[in-house]
């Protein structure tokens, strides 16, 4: 927990375009101050299956697997945090953008997100190693396929992905994507482990 801020940094700088639909231009410094906080009441189980990347005493990556015995946040206390750190409007609006992509997650899934390398240590294998250990610990969940959910505009990460031996499963189209976080279609990815 004492490496929230890290990661949060990590994420404001390569989800910009999501933080920015989620807490507006001008509240990104409040935005991250309530996912802090909704994580350190949820504790440990927040940051549950998310693997770091380390150098130079630095977290440079992150990449987090999660399964369907995971399960998910149902103490309210995310929803809870956000209101008392951004106010009813805010919250709300907050909380509807970072849902927007949700996934229903698969007995026989691994489902991988929060996939981001500090731009300073992109293009040198982080992410690839990364992938490999989310994989390798999907394996021993014994989970039949690993997916992402990837935007269909990056295409350094579809590379990324189907270089890795991710294909291309179905694309999923949202008008209110698009108007909020400026992307309105997102490529589901699978990669097939038995």
């Amino acid at each position: 927990m004492h490496d929230i801020y890290q990661v949060l940094a990590l994420h404001r700088e390569a989800f910009a375009d999501k933080f920015g639909a989620a807490f507006g231009a001008n509240g990104t410094e409040r935005g991250i101050e309530a996912m802090a906080e909704a994580w350190r009441r949820q504790g440990s189980a927040a940051l549950r299956g998310m693997f770091v990347a380390e150098a130079d005493a630095q977290i440079i990556g992150t990449i987090t697997l999660r399964t369907w015995e995971m399960g998910g946040d149902n103490s309210g206390a995310a929803e809870m945090a956000f209101h008392q750190v951004l106010g009813t409007w805010r919250a709300m609006r907050s909380i509807f953008a970072l849902s927007l992509l949700d996934h229903q997650i698969d007995r026989a899934e691994g489902y991988i997100t929060d996939v981001a390398v500090l731009s300073s240590y992109r293009r040198r294998g982080v992410a690839q190693a990364m992938l490999a250990r989310a994989e390798e610990e999907a394996r021993i969940r014994r989970k039949r396929y690993i997916a992402l959910y990837v935007s269909a505009r990056n295409r350094g990460a579809i590379d990324l992905y189907r270089g890795y031996g991710f294909i291309d499963w179905r694309v999923r189209r949202s008008l209110i994507a698009g108007w909020l976080l400026r992307q309105a279609s997102w490529i589901f990815m699978r990669k097939e482990l038995l």
